[in-house]
């Protein structure tokens, strides 16, 4: 069955990463890019330098680490895998296993990010090589303009907002910023191409766009 995908705010939350070979590393960055704080355990010491964010606890993994977590990555030998998966769930804190995805809580689909966009590509853990695969091809077909073009619609978004006050006509200019156009705007002439475009668009609706002051 599909998992329901979501996007967390992990910002101010603290995550456990235990076992901290290739794996678990891969792991504190990712974290630490989304604003968690990690604390990382492992019997071996961490030997280069810790990154800012990250605590580092050289010891075994044992269930009291758990405490106050708001999730738990268990990316050690399978044996203590299943020890944290059993904890977690137990203590009731979201984990996810490395050596069985099943077992766990949730897993992580193949992921590219450029800027503030975001692509996702999960199989249900059938095939992560298969998912990593698929965001690549599909990273490509986007190109760099997706990610330009998210850019200037997201500074643009809280402006339209505040001059178009029928909830309509908000629904009808946002959801037409999906029409692939604007991408070939973007591509073709740039982000102050795409800002022109939808004052004129919001200017011809109200009569007023202007710099929101």
């Amino acid at each position: 069955m599909p998992g329901y995908a979501i996007e967390l705010d992990l910002h101010g939350r603290t995550v456990l990463v235990v076992g901290l070979g290739p794996v678990g590393r891969r792991k504190t960055a990712g974290l630490r890019a989304a604003g968690a704080r990690v604390i990382g355990v492992d019997p071996s010491p961490w030997s280069d330098e810790v990154p800012e964010g990250i605590e580092i606890r050289a010891e075994a993994y044992r269930a009291g680490h758990l405490q106050g977590m708001s999730l738990a990555f268990a990316a050690g030998p399978p044996e203590v895998n299943a020890q944290v998966v059993g904890d977690a769930k137990a203590a009731g804190v979201w984990v996810s296993s490395a050596s069985d995805p099943t077992a766990g809580d949730f897993t992580l689909p193949a992921v590219w990010r450029a800027g503030g966009l975001m692509l996702a590509v999960a199989t249900s853990g059938a095939s992560p090589a298969l998912a990593a695969a698929l965001r690549d091809r599909a990273a490509l077909a986007l190109g760099p303009g997706a990610a330009g073009l998210s850019a200037v619609l997201a500074e643009l978004r809280p402006r339209v907002l505040e001059r178009l006050s029928d909830p309509e006509l908000r629904r009808r200019i946002l959801a037409d910023w999906a029409d692939p156009r604007w991408l070939d705007l973007f591509a073709t002439h740039g982000a102050q191409a795409v800002r022109d475009e939808v004052e004129r668009l919001v200017v011809r609706e109200t009569g007023n766009f202007g710099s929101g002051s």
